[in-house]
Parts: structure tokens; C-alpha cells; sequence
């Protein structure tokens, strides 16, 4: 049950349940999420440690650079839940607002 618990609490906050949907289309590295969401790279940090702490996120390292994306480990309970919430949120102005991710990479 605390799992459960746990797992709500991290989706009952605009930010990471942004960053969740955001990293559920595309990998992406921070400053990508930095362009997404208005954070500031300490915050992100912090929001993208407890995400990967819930087994949420996955990760990659490219030279300096972190990609991460949305784990594929996700129980499938909890990836049901995911998939309702990213389709109800989807059309949600906030999010078709930040959708444009910029087409430059962070490694120029």
C-alpha cells in the first residue's frame, strides 16, 4: 500500500507530472526540460532525483550530458494509471503550451 501511496504523492504535483508526460513522447536531456518546464536547473534536478528514486525515470549518460525517459520497469498497475492521466492532461493548455520542444541539441 505505501507504494501506492508514494506513487500518487509524485503524480499530485504539476511539475513532475509534467515532466513525466514530457519524458513519456521523447528522451530528453535537462536543459531540454529546462526549455519545457519553469524550473530552474537545481529544481528540476531535485524533482528528476525523486522521479527516478520512484522508479519512474530512467537514465543514460552521453559524455556530460543525462538523457532521461520514462522507465520501462513501471508496474503495470501504475503504467495504467500513468496512461489515463498523460491522455487526460494531453490537451490541457499547459502542456500544449510547452509542447514545442526546441529542434537544437544541447550539444551546440
Amino acid at each position: 500500500m505505501q507504494n501506492t501511496i508514494s506513487f500518487l504523492k509524485i503524480l499530485a504535483d504539476k511539475n513532475r507530472l509534467s515532466i513525466l508526460y514530457f519524458l513519456s513522447k521523447k528522451e530528453l536531456c535537462v536543459c531540454d526540460l529546462m526549455q519545457l518546464i519553469p524550473l530552474t536547473q537545481g529544481a528540476l534536478s531535485i524533482q528528476l532525483k525523486n522521479l527516478s528514486k520512484e522508479n519512474l525515470l530512467s537514465s543514460r549518460k552521453d559524455g556530460k550530458w543525462v538523457f532521461y525517459k520514462l522507465s520501462e520497469d513501471i508496474n503495470t498497475s501504475h503504467k495504467q494509471i500513468l496512461n489515463k492521466v498523460f491522455n487526460e492532461i494531453k490537451n490541457d493548455n499547459y502542456i500544449k503550451q510547452t509542447s514545442k520542444i526546441r529542434s537544437q541539441s544541447c550539444k551546440n
